[in-house]
């Protein structure tokens, strides 16, 4: 299941042109996903079997679905190339595969531990998994189809995940205030992925009644949304030393790599509150 396993057929020549590299690896990374990915969640839609039968499938496949996610990038570019060259191309690989691996961690992973931890012990039947696993595969269908943030709208991007969280837990809410000039393209994506990790953290490790996500715009004109839930609070320690895709990659180091930022404190009456801005659209003068 490697997301970084390379197709076969001829090796491709080594472009200077480093968007044409990150466009064909993006490419790649479609034809992976659509070939494993999806179909690894559709063989989990059957609602007339046995609800074990589900779970211990997407327990498989969730086990090889986040081996492949935690698994190193490695260069398989010929070491004779020019070293520069070399570098830049395999930096541009890396960041389209940091960013389709983020969202699997972000929504397929998810759904396949879910599923496999039984709804954390609530007894799901097979109709309610054939409903996760199918709607994961649906919406992962359509990211592929229009896998590209140059033309990603925020608000509607922060509705499909406050959608996709309620299929797991209906107390997730969304509110909208007075948003100016809210973020797109890259921002967008790394905001509202974001904000499915804090969901996510939410639904897995606060034991929450109560989620809500806001956004708004700051006196800055900077869009800022927080999510806040009213569970058992957040630990510092364990956020400090977390590694891998939670809440340092998916949460923090998502925002930062667009020029934003994001914080985790305690919510006033207990509980967490992610709090994550994006920066100001620049206005050309």
């Amino acid at each position: 299941m490697n997301l970084g396993h390379e197709h076969g057929g001829a090796e491709s020549p080594l472009h200077p042109n480093i968007e044409w590299a990150r466009a064909l690896e993006r490419l790649h990374l479609r034809a992976r996903l659509k070939a494993v990915i999806v179909p690894g969640l559709e063989e989990i839609v059957d609602p007339g079997a046995d609800p074990a039968v589900l779970i211990a499938l997407a327990d498989r496949q969730a086990r090889l679905l986040r081996a492949d996610l935690e698994t190193p990038i490695s260069s398989d570019l010929p070491a004779d190339r020019h070293d520069g060259i070399r570098r830049s191309v395999q930096h541009a690989r890396e960041e389209e595969r940091a960013w389709v691996r983020g969202h699997l961690h972000d929504t397929a992973l998810q759904i396949l531990e879910f599923i496999a931890g039984d709804g954390f012990g609530t007894g799901l039947s097979a109709a309610q998994i054939a409903h996760l696993a199918g709607g994961a595969a649906r919406d992962l269908s359509r990211w592929i189809d229009a896998a590209d943030p140059g033309h990603t709208d925020l608000l509607p991007q922060l509705e499909l995940v406050a959608g996709e969280a309620r299929r797991m837990d209906p107390s997730v809410e969304l509110v909208v205030g007075d948003v100016e000039d809210a973020p797109c393209g890259e921002q967008a994506v790394a905001v509202a992925g974001a904000v499915r990790e804090a969901l996510t953290n939410a639904r897995k490790h606060a034991q929450a009644s109560r989620v809500v996500v806001h956004v708004d715009s700051d006196t800055e004109g900077r869009t800022a949304v927080t999510v806040t839930d009213d569970g058992v609070g957040i630990d510092p320690d364990r956020v400090a030393a977390a590694s891998g895709l939670g809440v340092k990659g998916s949460i923090v180091g998502r925002m930062e790599r667009v020029g934003g930022h994001a914080t985790l404190q305690g919510a006033p009456g207990g509980g967490t509150r992610v709090t994550l801005v994006a920066p100001a659209e620049v206005t050309p003068t």
